[in-house]
């Protein structure tokens, strides 16, 4: 774990490539309204059950094995200007008021980054600069899996893949057709076997780096600070980086990082 982002060049990147656009567009004093959304998630709100920083909401998704579903992960959603992004964490915050104020959130804690790059993605996406900033659901994150292998064979060949974080529509489709590793870091996770593949704990990360061509790396990477070891250690070992997800397409638009959503929606 970084102990010092400001320090790290890949968000220092990140800070100066956005606030560049914010600026450009006159952005500074426009409101941002984060709220989080989840399943699941009574026993963490951060307020009563009235509050308007909590949005209920029950998401059809594949099956039971998804973190959203669980309640181990939620969904951080910001409006901006009718636009809206998302971003997944286990340390969710809600906040509201103008987007110049979010502009330190980047090196605060896991939740204040989940607000960060929510409204990364909620401005990227009124901006027309990336799309589908809002999370799939139903069968969708099956299909995805679906994709996903098939967009790593055409591109990549028949080829050794990682998936860093356990989805589980991804894991279930690449086993059958590549030899393949997953991590992630719920304990819950760890140990166990699924569609015929040990989880692996997150520290094992670089290890399993070594003996790939493609890692799949979760956007939610972006949120607890992973993303730069895990992009270290691809450069490195000439391993090619996929981020995945709603979390990290703004991120991934502003680092050159190739992106795949396939799914991702508009809005809610």
């Amino acid at each position: 774990m970084i102990k010092n982002l400001k320090n790290d060049g890949m968000y220092k990147r990140i800070e100066k490539e956005f606030k560049k656009i914010v600026k450009k567009h006159n952005l500074q004093d426009e409101e941002v309204d984060c709220r989080i959304v989840a399943k699941g998630f009574s026993d963490r709100r951060p307020k009563a059950s009235g509050s308007k920083e909590f949005i209920e909401q029950h998401f059809k998704m594949p099956s039971a094995e998804y973190a959203l579903v669980k309640g181990k992960e939620v969904i951080v959603r910001c409006k901006f200007k009718g636009s809206y992004g998302d971003a997944f964490t286990d340390q969710p915050r809600a906040y509201r008021g103008k987007l110049k104020e979010i502009m330190d959130f980047l090196f605060g804690d896991a939740g204040s980054r989940a607000v960060y790059f929510a409204s990364l993605n909620a401005v990227l996406g009124h901006l027309g600069m990336v799309r589908g900033t809002v999370h799939c659901r139903e069968e969708e994150p099956r299909k995805c899996g679906v994709q996903l292998a098939e967009y790593i064979r055409n591109n990549f060949g028949h080829v050794k893949v990682a998936h860093i974080g356990y989805q589980p529509g991804h894991v279930e489709a690449c086993s059958k057709v590549f030899d393949s590793y997953v991590t992630d870091m719920n304990p819950e996770n760890i140990g166990s076997v699924k569609f015929g593949r040990k989880i692996l704990d997150a520290s094992k990360n670089e290890e399993v780096i070594k003996k790939v061509k493609v890692a799949c790396i979760t956007g939610s990477s972006l949120a607890n600070a992973t993303l730069p070891d895990l992009i270290k250690w691809c450069e490195a070992c000439e391993v090619e980086p996929l981020i995945y997800g709603v979390s990290g397409v703004g991120a991934a638009k502003i680092l050159g990082l190739e992106h795949f959503c396939p799914y991702g929606h508009n809005r809610p």
